[in-house]
């Protein structure tokens, strides 16, 4: 499985802050967000029901990427 997870910056309408999406095959795995003075993830579901399958050293390096976009060296 390619484990290509990208990370892009967006300003949602319900959100306060910043958030970073991290996808994967076009559709969201989890956000990054810091709308509670902390930073917080969120994984969302797969549509399909099943169960997401991502390597770990992938899942980790975009988590890491989207902390180093959302709020640099500040957290």
């Amino acid at each position: 499985m390619n484990d290509e997870l990208k990370v892009s910056i967006t300003s949602p309408p319900d959100r306060e802050y910043l958030v970073a999406e991290i996808m994967l095959h076009n559709e969201q795995w989890a956000e990054l967000n810091q709308e509670r003075g902390y930073l917080s993830l969120l994984i969302y579901p797969r549509r399909d029901g099943l169960p997401w399958l991502i390597g770990y050293q992938a899942a980790v390096e975009a988590l890491e990427k989207a902390k180093a976009r959302l709020v640099g060296d500040l957290v």
